[in-house]
C-alpha cells in the first residue's frame, strides 16, 4: 500500500510545485494585471446565469402583463450586456499582457538555466536533447497557466451560480453536471493521446526540422548543389513529415472520437433536464419563465463543461510541459557543485597544472575516452596535444575547462585540486578558441570583445587582439570599420569568409590579459598552411609574453609541422598518454609521433 501511495504523493507534489512555479512567473511579471485578469474571469462567469435569469423574469412579466417586472428584467439584461462587453475587452487585454510578460519571464529563466549549467552533457546526450527540444518547442505554453487558471475559475463560479438557480427550480437538476463529467474525462483522454503522439514523434520531428534547415540555409548550399542532394533531402523530409503527420493525425482522430462520446453523453442529460422541466411546467408546478431559465442554464452548463474541458486539458498540458521545465531546474541545480572547501584561483601559475591518474567516459556511454592519464603541464610553457582522431585530445581540454568532471583521478593547479575553485572564477582566467567556434553576428568589436565582456567597449584592446590574431586589417575593409554589423541576416550586415570568422574567434580567445590557461583546439582548420604558420608564430610570441603569469598554452592540432615550436609535445593514443617530449626528443625516439610526423610530411612533398 505504501509503495503505491509514495509515487502518487510524489507526483501530486510535482504537479503542485509546477503550478506554484508557473503562476509565480505570471504574478511576478505582472501582479496587477494577473489579479485583474482573474477578477474579470469571475465577472465573465456570471454572464450566462444572469442572462438566463433576466430572460425568466422577462417571460414571466410578459405573461403576467407586469410592466414594472418587465422593466426590471430589461434593465438587468441591458446591464449584463453592457458589463459583458466592457469586461470582455479588459479580459482580453489583461490576458495578452499577462501572457506576454510571463513569456518574457519564462524565456529569461530558461536562458539563465541553460547557460548557467557548468557542463555540456545537456547539449550532447541524445536523451537530454530530446527533452530540451520538446521544451523549446512547447515553452510557449508555460506562459498560459494564468489563462488556464482563469478558465477554471470561470468554471467554478459559473457552475456554482447555475447550480444555485437550478436547485431552486428542481433539486434533481443538480445531477445535470454529472453528465458533463464524461465530456471532461473524454477531453482529458484526447489530450493524453495528443501528448503521447508528440512524445512518440519527437525524434522524427527533430529530423524534419534539421532537414528543412539544411535545405533552406546558406551554409550547406554549395554541397547540396554539387552533390545534387535536393531530391534526396526532400524525400527524406517527406518521409519524416509523413511519420509525424500520420502519428499525430491518428491521435487527433482518436481524440475526436472520445470527445464525440462525451458530447453525446451530455446531450442525453440536457434532453432529460428539458423534458423534466417541461413536464412540471405543463403540470402547473413551474412557470414558462422557469422553462426558459432551465433551457438557458442547461445550455450554459454545456458551455461550462466545454470550458472545463478546454481549460482543464490546457491546464494539464501546461503542467506536463512544466515537468520538463522542473527537470531542467533540478538538473541545473544538481549540475552546480557545492564547494565544501573553496579555494581562490591563483593570480599566476608557479608550478603549472598536473593531471593525476585521470580517467573519463562520457555520461550515458561505457567506452572510456581517457584512461589513467598522468601529465604535468609546466607553467609558462606551450604544450601541444597531438594524436589521431578519437585519441582524447578535445576530451582532455573539456576536463580542463570543467565542462565535465573526471570519473577518477584529479587535476591540480599549483597543487590545489581544480574542483576547489568556483567554476566561474576558474573560467574567468581561461582563454579558449575551438574548432567548432561560434559565429556571433554582432558588431566586429562585440564579436571579438565578448572574449572579455567587461572590456567589450575597449576599442584599443579589441584592436590589439585582432592584431595578435593576424586580422588587424579586416576592419579597414569593412564599411563601418570595427563597428560593422556582421551577418547577412541583419540590415547592413556583412558576411565573412570561414577563415575570417575563425580569426575573429582567435581574437576573442586573446582578449583576456594574462590568463592562467590558454587553449587553442584546432583553431586554424579554415586557414591555409602559410597563414597558419605565421599565426602560430604570433601565438608563440603571445605565449612567451604570458610566462610572467605562468600561462599554460595548450595547442591541439593535426598539423605536426606547427607543433615543433612547442616546449612539450604530448602524444595521445586511445585515450592514453604514450609519449611526451619536445620535437627533437620524440623524433629521436622513433615512436608514434615520429611515425605520424613522417607520414604527414610525405603527404606534403
Amino acid at each position: 500500500m505504501a509503495a503505491s501511495t509514495i509515487p502518487r504523493d510524489r507526483a501530486r507534489s510535482q504537479w503542485l510545485r509546477a503550478y506554484r512555479v508557473l503562476i509565480g512567473f505570471a504574478f511576478g511579471a505582472a501582479p496587477r494585471e494577473a489579479t485583474l485578469f482573474l477578477l474579470c474571469g469571475v465577472i465573465m462567469a456570471l454572464y450566462g446565469p444572469l442572462t438566463a435569469y433576466g430572460a425568466k423574469l422577462l417571460v414571466d412579466a410578459a405573461i403576467a402583463h407586469d410592466v414594472s417586472g418587465a422593466r426590471l428584467a430589461v434593465t438587468l439584461l441591458a446591464a449584463t450586456a453592457a458589463v459583458s462587453l466592457l469586461n470582455t475587452l479588459y479580459y482580453l487585454d489583461f490576458l495578452f499582457t499577462v501572457a506576454e510578460k510571463a513569456s518574457g519571464a519564462v524565456n529569461r529563466r530558461l536562458l539563465d538555466l541553460m547557460v548557467g549549467i557548468p557542463g555540456l552533457a545537456h547539449h550532447e546526450r541524445p536523451e537530454y536533447l530530446k527533452e530540451l527540444d520538446l521544451l523549446r518547442e512547447q515553452r510557449g505554453a508555460l506562459a498560459w497557466l494564468t489563462n488556464a487558471t482563469a478558465g477554471m475559475v470561470r468554471v467554478a463560479v459559473g457552475l456554482a451560480a447555475s447550480l444555485a438557480l437550478l436547485a431552486h427550480l428542481e433539486p434533481v437538476l443538480l445531477l445535470l453536471p454529472l453528465f458533463g463529467l464524461g465530456s471532461f474525462f473524454a477531453g482529458r483522454r484526447a489530450r493524453d493521446l495528443q501528448h503521447q503522439a508528440a512524445e512518440e514523434t519527437a525524434e522524427p520531428e527533430r529530423l524534419r526540422r534539421h532537414l528543412f534547415g539544411l535545405a533552406t540555409t546558406a551554409a550547406p548550399g554549395k554541397e547540396l548543389r554539387v552533390f545534387d542532394l535536393a531530391e534526396h533531402l526532400i524525400a527524406r523530409h517527406h518521409q519524416a513529415a509523413e511519420t509525424v503527420i500520420r502519428t499525430r493525425d491518428r491521435a487527433d482522430w482518436r481524440s475526436a472520437g472520445w470527445e464525440a462520446v462525451g458530447s453525446a453523453l451530455f446531450g442525453l442529460g440536457y434532453v432529460g433536464a428539458i423534458g423534466l422541466v417541461l413536464f412540471r411546467a405543463v403540470s402547473g408546478l413551474l412557470t414558462p419563465g422557469d422553462v426558459v431559465l432551465t433551457i438557458g442554464l442547461a445550455a450554459g452548463l454545456n458551455g461550462v463543461v466545454q470550458i472545463a474541458v478546454g481549460y482543464g486539458t490546457q491546464l494539464l498540458h501546461v503542467l506536463r510541459v512544466a515537468q520538463r521545465y522542473l527537470w531542467l531546474e533540478d538538473y541545473a541545480s544538481a549540475a552546480c557543485p557545492v564547494l565544501a572547501d573553496p579555494a581562490p584561483v591563483p593570480d599566476r601559475l608557479v608550478d603549472g597544472i598536473t593531471l593525476q591518474n585521470l580517467s573519463f567516459h562520457y555520461p550515458g556511454t561505457s567506452a572510456p575516452v581517457l584512461t589513467d592519464v598522468s601529465l604535468h603541464l609546466p607553467a609558462g610553457k606551450i604544450v601541444a596535444l597531438v594524436g589521431e582522431n578519437g585519441a582524447g585530445k578535445t576530451s582532455l581540454v573539456k576536463l580542463l575547462g570543467r565542462f565535465y568532471e573526471p570519473e577518477s583521478g584529479r587535476i591540480l593547479v599549483d597543487g590545489i585540486d581544480l574542483r576547489r575553485f568556483p567554476i566561474d572564477a576558474w573560467r574567468s582566467r581561461l582563454g579558449t578558441a575551438f574548432q567548432d567556434f561560434s559565429r556571433f553576428e554582432f558588431l566586429v568589436r562585440e564579436t571579438v570583445g565578448v572574449g572579455d565582456v567587461s572590456r567589450i567597449e575597449d576599442v584599443a584592446l579589441v584592436a590589439d587582439a585582432l592584431t595578435r590574431a593576424g586580422v588587424a586589417d579586416l576592419p579597414l575593409t569593412l564599411p563601418e570599420g570595427i563597428e560593422t554589423q556582421l551577418g547577412r541576416s541583419w540590415e547592413g550586415g556583412v558576411e565573412l569568409s570561414g577563415g575570417q570568422w575563425q580569426k575573429l574567434a582567435l581574437g576573442r580567445a586573446l582578449m583576456r590579459q594574462a590568463p592562467l590557461l590558454q587553449v587553442f583546439d584546432e583553431p586554424t582548420a579554415a586557414l591555409d598552411a602559410p597563414t597558419e604558420q605565421a599565426l602560430f608564430e604570433r601565438m608563440a610570441a603571445t605565449a612567451r609574453q604570458g610566462e610572467r603569469a605562468g600561462t599554460v598554452t595548450i595547442l591541439v592540432t593535426h598539423r605536426f609541422s606547427t607543433v615543433r615550436m612547442a616546449d612539450l609535445i604530448v602524444v595521445l593514443d586511445g585515450g592514453r598518454v604514450v609519449e611526451t617530449g619536445n620535437h627533437r626528443q620524440l623524433m629521436a625516439k622513433g615512436g608514434l609521433y615520429a611515425e605520424l610526423y613522417e607520414l604527414q610530411a610525405r603527404s606534403y612533398r
